[in-house]
């Protein structure tokens, strides 16, 4: 079964809808939760079911879900970023307007990713020294 996740920006509790669909035994469904975020808490009602006979009967229904909820301003999420909201507060105090930017980071995803940079970043050097020796002993035998 595949899966596509939507939010509404813009709000401090998130509003999210997953939908899921695909082949089970020999029928098509697609299943729609509507559920919401709240900081790192997330809640799902019970998936409203459609059940299809053909492929594409319920492909042309995921299309058209998708479509509404595009055109009202749901924004399609990655499963994994959406449990992990950013905020943005504005102020104004005397005048003046103040920022308070909050991002709620998993620390696993952040140390996986500081391992892929710094993979990426030697593999990237590695290649340049290669290519810088090529060149210096390409010149000298010119």
């Amino acid at each position: 079964m595949k899966e596509i996740y939507f939010t509404l920006p813009y709000r401090r509790s998130k509003k999210s809808v997953r939908i899921k669909y695909g082949q089970e035994n020999n029928k098509f469904l697609v299943m729609t939760y509507d559920g919401g975020i709240n900081g790192k808490v997330s809640s799902e009602n019970s998936p409203k079911e459609e059940v299809f006979d053909v492929e594409q009967e319920m492909l042309k229904r995921v299309s058209e879900i998708k479509k509404g909820l595009i055109e009202s301003q749901w924004v399609i999420q990655d499963k994994n970023s959406i449990l992990q909201p950013s905020f943005l507060k504005t102020e104004i105090i005397d005048g003046v307007i103040s920022f308070e930017f909050k991002v709620d980071v998993d620390p696993e995803k952040l140390d996986e990713r500081r391992t892929e940079i710094a993979r990426d970043f030697v593999q990237n050097i590695d290649e340049e020294i290669e290519t810088s020796i090529r060149k210096g002993v390409d010149n000298k035998g010119s």
